[in-house]
């Protein structure tokens, strides 16, 4: 049911009366006067007037009540948030050699042009990644011959592809040619754009297990590179890395039947990925951008300004800046000597004379002058505030006195729990209006002080529908004047996109953030539900992607939510969680109360998936922040039951022995592995026996298998049998050595 149900009813007081009164022969038939006149009638429609008073008030709940009934759960609606996009900068006659952090650009969409801003600085190089492969860690030995495969044409063409092979070991790498030498001491920049999956980790956090090295080829040899920041966690997110050159540079060189390029690999050094790491797309020059402007202020200073502070106002410096304007928005006070004052980007400044006044402007903007009124509202220009702010510290809006100092306002969801000296304010990040208290809840704004605000605006949702081949140009404004000293020539800088936006979402409205909280509050129904509609016992025996649909829950109390929150763990990427109840590993079928045992399956190594250290001491530290007080929770990897079978078969007339034998074993390593086995190839179900009849099915619908003439099983190396094999209710199957025997069928006579 809805959090907030339209209406709780819609019947007026005389449909009850004459309900009332319908139901008064049956449940007290000596009553026989129905009329008016009746006191007891009078009474039924005093409270049926009550009644219907009540559910008209209940009936009309505001939205301010419900933004205070989610705040009890909570929940707070979201503010916009800015979608996010890659840009591959081309660097033509006249490029500088570094493009700034925070250079706007402007792309131009089906629809509207949409401002952005670079998140860091971008070196160019005018470098191009024109091929790559995936050597396994043996390819060197032989020239690149063996053990080397060539993914040029599919990831230049944007298909994903095992950046490191199918089953990485140590020493498997990703190699990438540029078509071009760089001189040492040059800053490569890389954007490596990886398949996403739930459970990301955001910012530069390493991986739990797997380690990378960056190397690049110079004398023949692959030096390591020192100065490396990579953002990718080994491969395993989306995000840039940057490397410095080491003194040898990256010349172009050989490397056997890879061709002829400049050659840069990524290297597992040391440990394991839980699944192997896809890539879809490698850029070099390229970095990310946010679909999102900083506000700018521009204002005329006053010939009599008053102007403290040592800082100097130089075009492009930052510095702590606090002004006050009058009512015409012209400046007459500059202060930059503040501490509290918002640190900001000098865009422009020309200094006031007696005879004519200045100009400023700033990444700062004054939303207007104190009146001294309660409740003033000030509405801040660009339309939707995007939720992070562009100046360092938590605070996005000060309030400026003349001649005090600078205070910093408290942006709250409401003003309820603000006493009359609280600077407290309200953001509607949807329209840009900041709403101050009224003295009481919520101090006002003085007489002749200044509300000055830093923020981002940003078109929210709109932008995410940014997408190649949109063309993207340098922004023509003050900000790229004073980041770059001016436009850039034509030709100069060629901007594309590199792949569609991110991301993005406009503000939530009280519906959306109730729906928000009803799956949050409702989520291990949905778990139960799901279980009850497939008559399953645990989210392992569903789909790996419908479970992922289901929201996780807050809490790990029951085993459903168990495994859901174990998928969830931050920075993994884990094929199959089962949570068993009252079960301790160190005890093997005994009951173990209070205790319970999560097995977590990987995808690696492919023949027998098996969980590193790594990987299960961050879904133990996951858990541990979710479990019930008094639950005693153990993370192990799976057992396994090794199944091994001796089979003879008949062949069609016409089949190879050899091809229909791998055959054979290919059908039965399929039928029997842990992650892609079992009846329904979604994997062996836990605890679930191996039937005889199952795998003769599976030998029977072989390629080139007339019939089985003979079938044994055996398990763990043990003698072989006649019949199915019993598999313990934790533990999974794995395919072990078959023998297998191809005959030919004998011809009747």
């Amino acid at each position: 049911m809805p959090l907030f149900p339209p209406s709780l009813d819609t019947r007026r007081w005389p449909d009850l009366v004459a309900e009332a009164r319908a139901l008064l022969p049956l449940e007290s038939p000596q009553w026989t006067d129905h009329n008016h006149s009746d006191p007891g009638i009078a009474v039924i429609e005093m409270l049926a007037w009550l009644v219907d008073t009540d559910v008209y008030r209940a009936s009309r709940v505001t939205d301010r009540h419900r933004r205070k009934l989610l705040a009890l759960l909570g929940v707070h609606p979201a503010a916009p948030s800015a979608a996010r996009v890659v840009l591959a900068v081309r660097p033509g006659p006249g490029a500088p050699s570094e493009l700034p952090a925070r250079l706007g650009f402007v792309a131009h969409g089906a629809d509207a042009a949409t401002g952005l801003e670079t998140t860091q600085a971008l070196p160019l190089t005018g470098a191009s990644v024109i091929a790559a492969g995936t050597d396994d860690g043996t390819a060197e030995q032989s020239a690149y011959t063996l053990g080397w495969t060539d993914h040029t044409p599919t990831l230049l063409g944007g298909a994903p592809v095992d950046a490191l092979g199918p089953d990485p070991r140590a020493g498997a790498a990703l190699v990438l040619g540029l078509d071009r030498a760089l001189p040492a001491g040059t800053a490569l920049a890389l954007y490596l754009d990886t398949d996403p999956e739930p459970a990301e980790v955001a910012g530069s956090a390493p991986h739990h297990d797997a380690h990378t090295r960056w190397e690049a080829r110079a004398g023949g040899a692959w030096q390591p590179l020192a100065d490396v920041v990579d953002r990718t966690g080994s491969l395993t997110r989306s995000g840039a890395v940057r490397l410095r050159l080491g003194p040898a540079g990256l010349p172009v060189e050989p490397l056997g039947a890879a061709g002829t390029r400049a050659w840069v690999r990524c290297r597992l050094d040391r440990g394991r990925h839980d699944a192997p790491p896809r890539v879809r797309r490698v850029v070099a020059d390229a970095v990310e951008a946010v679909l999102a402007t900083a506000a700018v202020g521009a204002y005329d200073v006053a010939s009599t300004a008053v102007l403290t502070g040592a800082a100097a106002l130089v075009e492009g410096a930052l510095v702590p800046l606090a002004i006050t304007v009058d009512g015409a928005r012209v400046v007459r006070t500059v202060r930059t000597d503040d501490p509290a004052a918002p640190v900001v980007r000098i865009l422009r400044w020309i200094a006031p004379t007696p005879a004519t006044p200045g100009r400023l402007v700033a990444e700062l903007v004054a939303a207007g002058v104190g009146d001294g009124a309660p409740e003033q509202a000030f509405t801040l220009p660009g339309g939707a505030i995007a939720a992070d702010s562009p100046t360092p510290g938590p605070h996005r809006v000060w309030l400026v006195d003349p001649v005090g100092g600078v205070e910093p306002v408290r942006l709250v969801p409401d003003l309820d729990a603000a006493g009359r000296t609280d600077l407290h304010a309200v953001l509607d990040a949807a329209t840009g209006t900041l709403t101050f208290g009224d003295g009481r809840a919520g101090r006002v704004p003085e007489l002749g002080r200044t509300v000055l605000a830093a923020y981002r605006t940003t078109s929210g949702a709109r932008s995410a529908a940014l997408a190649p081949p949109a063309p993207v140009v340098v922004a023509p404004d003050a900000r790229t004047r004073v980041l770059l000293g001016g436009p850039p020539a034509p030709g100069a800088l060629t901007v594309t996109l590199v792949g569609p936006a991110v991301g993005g979402t406009d503000a939530e409205d009280t519906v959306a953030a109730a729906a928000r909280a009803e799956r949050a509050l409702w989520a291990h129904e949905r778990l139960v539900d799901a279980l009850a509609a497939t008559e399953a016992d645990s989210l392992d025996e569903l789909p790996r992607a419908a479970v992922l649909r289901l929201a996780a829950p807050e809490r790990a109390v029951t085993l459903a939510g168990v495994e859901r929150c174990a998928l969830d763990t931050p920075g993994t990427r884990i094929a199959r969680v089962r949570a068993f109840a009252e079960t301790d590993p160190r005890l093997p079928g005994l009951v173990a109360s209070g205790c319970v045992s999560v097995v977590v399956v990987p995808t690696l190594p492919r023949g027998r998936p098996e969980p590193t250290a790594g990987l299960l001491r961050a879904v133990r530290r996951h858990l541990a922040g979710l479990r019930t007080t008094g639950t005693r929770l153990f993370v192990t990897g799976p057992r396994y039951v090794v199944v091994a079978a001796e089979v003879t078969v008949a062949l069609l007339p016409g089949a190879d022995p050899g091809v229909t034998a791998v055959a054979v074993r290919t059908a039965l390593d399929t039928f029997l592995h842990p992650i892609t086995g079992g009846p329904h190839g979604t994997g062996w179900p836990f605890g679930r026996d191996v039937h005889r009849s199952e795998v003769l099915r599976v030998l029977d619908e072989a390629p080139g298998v007339d019939h089985v003439t003979a079938l044994a099983l055996r398990a763990d190396g043990g003698p072989p049998g006649c019949g199915g094999l019993c598999v313990p209710p934790t533990a999974l199957v794995v395919p072990g050595e078959h023998a297998v025997r191809a005959v030919r069928a004998e011809v009747p006579r």
